[in-house]
């Protein structure tokens, strides 16, 4: 992972026109960008969701514009991708069958 931003990230889509994306953000340095970006006010500590999605959104762009594929939509995961979940195998990979299938109404409303 190169993003401070972006902690998880499962890539979704191979069947749809273009690239989708869950994401589970890194809050703190998230809050910390939005702050030095003056998108959020020094004293506040929490940040909208379309703004994070913005923020997050920008940042996947950032590093992927040199790249042959463009990630489209992304979904903003509120909790990591854990083994207790059942999202990540004891060795720590994520187990990208199972976050498609808790994802899923999600994934069908973005690619509507």
């Amino acid at each position: 992972m190169r993003s401070s931003l972006i902690q998880q990230i499962v890539v979704i889509g191979q069947d749809q026109r273009r690239l989708g994306a869950i994401i589970v953000p890194n809050k703190e340095e998230v809050i910390l960008a939005a702050k030095k970006l003056s998108i959020l006010d020094s004293d506040a500590s929490e940040l909208s969701k379309d703004k994070m999605t913005s923020l997050l959104y920008e940042e996947l762009r950032s590093w992927t514009s040199e790249c042959p594929f463009h990630v489209g939509p992304i979904i903003i995961a509120d909790e990591p991708f854990t083994i207790d979940a059942g999202l990540m195998t004891p060795t720590m990979k994520v187990k990208r069958d199972k976050v498609v299938a808790e994802y899923q109404e999600q994934i069908q409303n973005i690619y509507k």
